[in-house]
């Protein structure tokens, strides 16, 4: 038996004619739109029908059924075809609206739809830009929801917004630039674009860390700063592959740095105290799981950072509290940073030692061994143990740290005298990296 397939001919006569659709005409367009938004409103209500309220009264609910018969009538296909009848819709519909809202009633569509037109996806009103002369400056904040509803938002950008944002805050007053930074709530517009577009879940607004450095400024002003823990939390347990491993490292400890300098300083940029940063540095340690080398190395580069401050430019800080400074250094001891403990015991801010500083000097090689960061550390700490030994009056330990600090100095002066003219000419080290 021989089965007959339809021929391509046949199948032509069956299958509907293709071609591209013309261009629609404006009132074709406007057609085409009010009966896409009533089938929308008409599904939806049926999915989600609405009542009158309880406590409404026969004349209200004559009102209602009046307005809405007549909306009905205003967008139907018939009614659309002059011009009169469609401002009568217009009418009908805003009256309807107003009357909704008076008694405390409105429809299921209307409060989806604004649900929807909430989202700061959507939050942009494009009628702004007809309404500003060319020659009036560009508001950030209608610049930052411009670029958000037409998908143009970046990290990048998002720090541009919030630098513009800072920029144009003028005062001098520490609390007046907080209290400026909270009322303009730019954090919170950056923070909840970041969870509309998925950016926050994905971790994608990873890839410029800088802009932790102008988001948590405005993070702390707004009472936002548990949401910079609860990315700290999140980045450290996230588990990738040893390329996004390093980005993800200097991710964390971008935001880690942020957060140490912002509970350090004011908004003015005064350094205030040591022990909102100690208890950073404590907090993380808790937070940061032990077992992840990702996290251990960011802690550590916080904690070593902090060290600098601690020593190096202890005289730019007040005092720290004695329990918060023990409880930093003991957070210090595993992890190998013999040279910082050693001088964090001469800036202990109640009880300082000299003596693991001077054990370390005993051991110390060459300077020619050691890095430029090394040799600054070295050579601060030998002078900070001579100014110690000085007020202990231990003059014989005193005497060997100064013949330590001559010879140290005479070996890199003579390292630096007897290089060659062309690569003291072309060198772009820094000088005091060369000691």
């Amino acid at each position: 038996m021989v089965v007959r397939t339809p021929s391509l001919n046949s199948l032509k006569n069956i299958l509907p004619s293709i071609h591209h659709p013309l261009p629609l005409t404006p009132r074709e367009s406007q057609s085409l739109l009010n009966s896409i938004t009533k089938s929308f409103r008409k599904n939806l209500d049926k999915e989600h029908p609405w009542g009158y309220p309880d406590d409404i009264t026969p004349w209200e609910k004559t009102k209602i059924n009046k307005l809405a018969s007549a909306k009905s009538v205003s967008s139907s296909p018939s009614s659309s075809s002059s011009s009169s009848s469609s401002s009568s819709s217009s009418s009908s519909s805003s009256s309807l609206d107003n009357n909704n809202n008076t008694l405390g009633h409105q429809r299921p569509t209307d409060r989806h739809l604004r649900a929807i037109l909430s989202n700061p996806l959507f939050s942009h009103q494009a009628q702004q830009d007809e309404q500003k002369p060319p020659s009036a400056p560009r508001d950030p904040f209608h610049v930052f929801d411009s670029a958000v509803s037409r998908g143009l938002m970046t990290p990048r950008r998002a720090a541009g917004f919030l630098i513009k944002v800072r920029s144009q805050i003028k005062s001098k007053s520490d609390d007046d630039i907080r209290r400026a930074m909270a009322e303009s709530q730019a954090g919170l517009r950056v923070v909840q674009w970041l969870r509309a577009s998925g950016l926050e879940t994905s971790q994608q607004f990873l890839s410029n860390p800088s802009l932790f450095t102008t988001l948590i400024p405005f993070m702390y002003a707004e009472g936002l700063e548990e949401v910079a823990w609860a990315w700290v939390t999140r980045m450290a347990a996230g588990e990738e592959a040893d390329d996004v491993e390093n980005h993800r490292m200097f991710a964390l400890s971008s935001l880690l740095v942020a957060i140490l300098k912002q509970v350090g300083t004011t908004y003015s940029g005064v350094k205030v105290s040591l022990d909102k940063p100690y208890e950073t540095i404590i907090r993380s340690n808790d937070i940061l799981p032990k077992d992840d080398s990702v996290a251990f190395r960011c802690l550590r580069y916080a904690w070593i950072r902090m060290s600098w401050s601690s020593t190096v430019f202890a005289s730019e800080w007040p005092k720290p509290s004695a329990p918060l400074f023990e409880s930093y250094v003991d957070i210090g001891r595993p992890l190998k940073v013999h040279l910082d403990l050693a001088h964090l015991g001469l800036h202990h801010p109640v009880d300082p030692d000299h003596s693991a500083a001077v054990q370390f000097l005993h051991g110390t090689s060459s300077p020619k061994e050691l890095s430029p960061s090394q040799r600054r550390r070295v050579l601060c700490l030998a002078l900070d143990t001579a100014d110690r030994l000085k007020e202990i009056g231990d003059a014989d330990e005193l005497s060997w740290v100064e013949h330590f600090l001559l010879k140290m100095m005479n070996e890199l002066n003579f390292d630096i005298f007897n290089a060659p003219e062309k690569d003291l000419i072309a060198s772009t080290v820094p000088i005091y990296q060369m000691i």
